[in-house]
């Protein structure tokens, strides 16, 4: 397996500060593109994101595995960062990575799930990434 591409210094900022991501799955039924946004957790390696089992995202990627992930920048929405790649899934039980996420973003425990839920962690292995600017230019005026 080719190594996964590096994410570049200029957007790591966008993943370090955006608080979510728009992920997109080709729906098994019928195969169009379903696209939901959802929180992240970013270590600096690895794009990653909880949801439950009983969601369509879940059943698409469990059916095909590929997904692409756009997260735009808080600071200047013209730049932004897409990460095309396949979904590494892992059962979650305690959903440590959606209290992870959930803590980091809103400064509390999340206990918003039913009982029983089942979460999954999704890794994004990422194949290809992109960072182009919107309307091309320069950023000057926003401080980039």
């Amino acid at each position: 397996m080719p190594a996964s591409p590096a994410i570049p210094e200029s957007h790591r900022p966008i993943l370090e500060t955006a608080v979510i991501a728009y992920v997109s799955t080709i729906r098994a039924r019928d195969q169009l593109i379903s696209t939901n946004p959802v929180s992240f957790d970013w270590d600096g390696e690895a794009l990653r994101f909880s949801t439950l089992k009983s969601r369509m995202k879940y059943r698409n990627m469990k059916a095909d595995p590929r997904l692409t992930v756009c997260v735009m920048d808080p600071v200047a929405p013209t730049r932004y960062i897409e990460i095309r790649g396949r979904a590494l899934l892992e059962d979650d039980p305690g959903g440590s990575l959606n209290q992870k996420i959930f803590r980091k973003n809103m400064g509390r425990d999340f206990d918003l799930d039913e009982p029983g839920a089942e979460r999954v962690m999704v890794t994004l292995v990422a194949e290809q990434v992109s960072t182009p600017l919107l309307y091309g230019g320069k950023l000057d005026h926003l401080g980039s």
